[in-house]
């Protein structure tokens, strides 16, 4: 987060136009999210999130103000959780919080795998021929190891628009490639055993038989350790421990393409 900060106040400018991309990536993955916990719990019996108007990709259905500020001025943020009745699941009760618990991690990693494509897609045209021959497409859009992920972070575009041959898709690149990451990012974060992440759900639906019972205090002291391990950057190292390995599997299908 103090990372963030620093850049606002050194960079203002770049600050704003990386937040441009950051923000919309984490309204289309957090959306999406809650929506796929919404759409779940209907289709196991449970009509609550439906009947308050979060069955929606509607971004405005799912924001929450302090989550949203923090999108924008701290790197991450967070969305009103969408309400569940378990007492009106039709069925196994544990089962159907699984699979609830489930959809929204699914989802993020769905979206996860079809913004690469599009990034891969995008780059191959985007940029000359002679940068896919000498990075290879798979670096080319790699968030690590390569300079031309500075471009797409909103630098250098000055250094590399010579070798750009459709500069019209630089931004549709910058904005896949964030929302590739940001998808991926919550995906993980939610499989995190914490309450009231989604992980904790898991863990207890599949290991203990659903038998843990919190109390809302506990969750709302397990979101403030949340935050506090975000905000310290832990999270965040635990995190890119899965996610660089899982992006990297995932373009491994993109290095046999093209090498």
């Amino acid at each position: 987060m103090l990372d963030y900060i620093s850049t606002l106040f050194a960079e203002p400018l770049a600050f704003f136009d990386q937040a441009i991309y950051r923000v919309l990536a984490v309204l289309i993955g957090l959306c999406c999210h809650e929506w796929g916990h919404a759409y779940a719990a209907y289709r196991c019996g449970d009509d609550t999130a439906k009947r308050m108007g979060r069955l929606s990709l509607n971004p405005l259905r799912h924001l929450d103000p302090v989550g949203t500020l923090l999108m924008f001025f701290a790197g991450f943020g967070y969305a009103k959780p969408v309400p569940v009745n378990p007492w009106n699941f039709k069925g196994d009760r544990r089962k159907c919080d699984l699979l609830v618990s489930l959809a929204g991690i699914t989802i993020n990693i769905i979206l996860f795998v079809l913004f690469t494509a599009l990034t891969a897609v995008c780059s191959a045209l985007m940029w000359d021929p002679r940068v896919i021959d000498e990075f290879g497409l798979s670096t080319v859009i790699s968030y690590r190891y390569n300079p031309i992920w500075t471009m797409i972070g909103g630098y250098g575009a000055e250094e590399f628009a010579p070798l750009i041959v459709m500069p019209w898709l630089a931004p549709l690149v910058r904005l896949f490639a964030y929302t590739a990451l940001v998808n991926l990012n919550l995906a993980v974060f939610n499989l995190i055993p914490l309450p009231p992440l989604d992980g904790y759900h898991v863990v207890n639906d599949i290991l203990f038989r659903g038998r843990i019972r919190l109390s809302e205090r506990a969750f709302n002291i397990g979101m403030v350790i949340v935050m506090i391990l975000a905000a310290q950057g832990i999270l965040g190292k635990i995190i890119s421990a899965v996610v660089y390995p899982a992006q990297d599997l995932l373009l491994w299908p993109v290095r046999m393409i093209w090498g």
